[in-house]
Parts: C-alpha cells; structure tokens; sequence
C-alpha cells in the first residue's frame, strides 16, 4: 500500500514523502517461496526413493534456484537507506527546535512507520537470502555439487558461500573418512534396480562384482554404491510399479 508519512515537523509548503512500504521486499520472498514450492527436489522417505527423487531433481537442476534479483534487493536496500534518512532527518530536526513530542503525535507516528518499514525490509531481505543458502544447501547434501546452469543464478556472495561450504564439507569427510552425503535414510531394499544414462565401462561393486554399464542397460546394484551415481545423473532409478 502506498501511504504518505510526514518528512520531519511539519512546515508551510514542506513536501511530504510518499512511500510504498516493503513491496520490493515482500515480492521477492514470495517469488521464491512459489518457485521453492513449484520446484520440490523431489525428496524420499529412504534412500530407495531419495534416489528416485535425485534423478528427478538432477534432470531439471537449472529450476533449483531461480536467478538471483539483483536490482529488486537494491531497490529494497535503497528503500532502507531513505527510511533511514527520513528518521535521522526528523529527530535531528526536533532535537535543534526543541519540539514536545506530546504535542505533535502525528510526527511521532511518522516515526514509528518509518522504524518498522525499516526492519520489516531487514527481516525480508534477511528472509531471501537465508532461504536461497538453505536450498542451496539442501540440493548439495541430497542431489550433489551444483552444476554450472544453477551456479549461473547466483550471487556473487552466493558462490563464495559454495566455494567455502565444499571445503569445509571436504575437510570434514576426509578426516573422518566417510561420504556423509550419501546414505542419509536406512534403505528398504539392498539392491534396486537402475538404468545407465551415461556410459560408465566396467565398474566393480561390493557383494555383485564386476558390471557393464553401458546406456540404455538396466541392472540390480547395490543401493549404497548406485546412489552416488544417481545423484551424479549417471543412472536413473527404476521404481517397479
């Protein structure tokens, strides 16, 4: 809504300020929001069905994040700035004229709107991105590293976050020597049945032995070595129906 709040005490012929308060802000976590929840990563309830669900989010990884709005978060810090100028602006004024606040309550609520339109843009700002890191971070604990085409629609400060959260998830992994990425939930089932996307030659897994993954075939591996690949995109997992 667009309202008109006083821009200091009022004076013969001073302009008042008019303001569309949080809009910007507003619209941007409830863009994302609605991109989130159009856009699931297609999570299960074990590991069978995550990664089911991993091959779904790896084929369509470029939906993951939409394109960071740079210019809708400048206008809302921007909009910050002035609610900010506008409050220093008043309460120096009533500071150099001594001014009763008692007497001029109107004033004293131009204040008030101006504070709270001001962290209500703080909070909305800090909204957006906190639930742009959690996807973020939720597609690389359960579909892999990002790829490029998702990458393409982040911040700057975004893929510096990625650059440190890979190593310190590297650094833990190799000194404990486990991929704690994978086998997030007990699997119903010790081997399930997939279908190479990718040509992969002869490759060797526990309790099978050796194996021919060439594109189009369709082979019952074991779920702990077959998730990692269908994370990467390599296989697809077949759910019998």
């Amino acid at each position: 809504p667009r309202r008109t709040v006083v821009d200091g005490p009022a004076r013969v012929g001073r302009p008042r300020m008019s303001i569309e308060f949080a809009r910007t802000a507003t619209n941007l976590v409830k863009e994302l929001a609605s991109h989130i929840e159009a856009n699931g990563l297609g999570l299960g309830g074990d590991a069978a069905a995550t990664a089911s669900g991993r091959t779904n989010a790896s084929t369509s990884n470029g939906n993951v994040v939409p394109k960071f709005k740079e210019e809708e978060v400048r206008l809302a810090l921007q909009e910050i700035n002035e609610h900010y100028a506008s409050l220093a602006s008043i309460l120096n004024s009533f500071r150099e004229e001594g001014v009763d606040w008692g007497s001029r309550p109107e004033v004293a609520s131009s204040i008030l709107i101006h504070h709270q339109s001001l962290l209500r843009n703080k909070r909305l700002l800090l909204a957006y991105t906190n639930m742009r890191l959690d996807r973020i971070k939720s597609y690389r604990w359960n579909c892999g590293r990002l790829p490029s085409v998702v990458q393409q629609n982040l911040s700057d400060p975004e893929k510096e976050f990625v650059r440190s959260y890979e190593k310190i998830l590297a650094k833990y992994q190799k000194a404990s020597n486990v991929d704690v990425t994978v086998g997030l939930n007990p699997p119903r089932e010790t081997f399930i049945k997939v279908r190479v996307l990718e040509d992969l030659g002869t490759m060797e897994f526990d309790y099978l032995g050796e194996a021919d993954l060439q594109v189009g075939t369709v082979h019952l591996l074991p779920c702990d070595d077959a998730e990692r690949l269908i994370m990467e995109g390599k296989l697809e997992h077949l759910v019998d129906e």
